[in-house]
């Protein structure tokens, strides 16, 4: 069932280049949504429509039956957690967490039984006394989350929360925000850059670009199906390997090689997208056998990134099987039956 509801909503700041382009989108209770796409994309201005901090300029935003497009920020019963914490300083962490239960003029006993349980949930009974500059930015993030949630908000908006952290904590935190929503079950949306996140965090995912939705999907979907060359290369780490080519007459040409494929679509200069992970370096069937040179080699723990070069085209290749040292050439191995074929013309997914 849809909870929260956004209908062609478009913003601009200048009244010519709209920063949000007639987009709509529709959220279930209890689902964690993921917005993710490049820097300038909208994303963030889009959340901060949601909590009521930006003003849109047509369209509606609709949470539980209630269209609130002229209602406050403090009246919408929304919860945003910030990249930079937002702890007011001077307050201990029992005061921060309290805060908005006495602005609402909360019982005291009731206030403290609410701040024993989060404390408890997230693990910082221990910090209750201490000040915000005596924390660590882990320490900082769950008394952050701690705010939000004590209010027991509609819903939740997270606005790249983990940005200030460091790869192991950021790996933490994430196990414990979707933990956390395994247990709460309120609806959140979530804006981020990094797409780890967005593998890692969603129920589904909308990867937005220029303003624009290219797709919305689960992670799995976003991942096996993307529907567009930008979302190809935005999710996947390394990036999808893209390549130009043509199909005539039901053969594609690929690396000098000439393939008969079986397609609904003929004469058609293409995009072709193949994932590093789909390249080989051991022959298996349906794969179209290469030397290239190698460029470099990444070595990260128990797998390769290999940065190949045939011709004057250069890719990557993902595999955990073991590599020689000095080599400057290899053998490979690709799968064709793991093409991915866009078009040149619009750049959506033909195949």
């Amino acid at each position: 069932m849809s909870y929260l509801d956004i209908r062609n909503v478009i913003k601009s700041y200048d009244k010519e280049n709209n920063i949000i382009k007639e987009l709509s989108l529709s959220i279930n209770k209890g689902e964690f949504l993921v917005i993710v796409g490049p820097s300038g994309c909208g994303k963030s201005t889009l959340l901060r429509m949601i909590a009521g901090l930006e003003d849109i300029n047509s369209g509606e935003i609709e949470i539980d039956g209630v269209v609130v497009n002229n209602v406050a920020a403090s009246d919408r019963d929304i919860a945003m957690v910030f990249q930079n914490y937002a702890l007011y300083p001077h307050m201990n962490v029992e005061q921060n967490l309290s805060y908005g239960l006495k602005n609402r003029k909360i019982p005291k006993d009731v206030i403290a039984i609410k701040v024993e349980e989060i404390a408890k949930l997230l693990q910082i009974k221990e910090l209750l006394k201490r000040k915000p500059s005596e924390l660590s930015g882990g320490q900082k993030q769950r008394v952050a989350m701690g705010r939000a949630i004590i209010r027991e908000p509609k819903v939740f908006l997270f606005d790249e929360p983990l940005s200030n952290l460091d790869a192991k904590l950021r790996h933490q935190m994430r196990m414990e925000i979707r933990k956390l929503h395994n247990k709460l079950k309120i609806t959140s949306v979530y804006v981020t850059h990094d797409q780890i996140e967005a593998m890692t965090l969603a129920d589904r995912i909308v990867i937005i670009n220029k303003g624009i939705i290219e797709q919305v999907g689960t992670p799995d979907e976003i991942y096996d199906n993307p529907k567009t060359l930008f979302v190809s290369q935005f999710m996947g780490t390394p990036p999808m390997n893209i390549f130009r080519s043509k199909i005539k007459s039901s053969t594609l040409s690929l690396f000098s090689t000439d393939i008969n494929i079986e397609v609904d679509f003929v004469d058609e200069e293409v995009y072709l997208g193949i994932r590093a992970e789909d390249i080989f370096l051991k022959y298996k069937e349906n794969t179209i056998k290469i030397e290239v040179d190698i460029e470099m080699i990444e070595r990260i723990g128990s797998e390769n990134l290999i940065y190949v070069k045939f011709e004057d085209k250069t890719f990557t290749i993902k595999t955990n099987e073991p590599i020689k040292k000095n080599i400057t050439s290899i053998d490979i191995y690709i799968d064709i039956s793991k093409l991915y074929y866009f078009s040149r013309k619009d750049e959506k997914r033909l195949y």
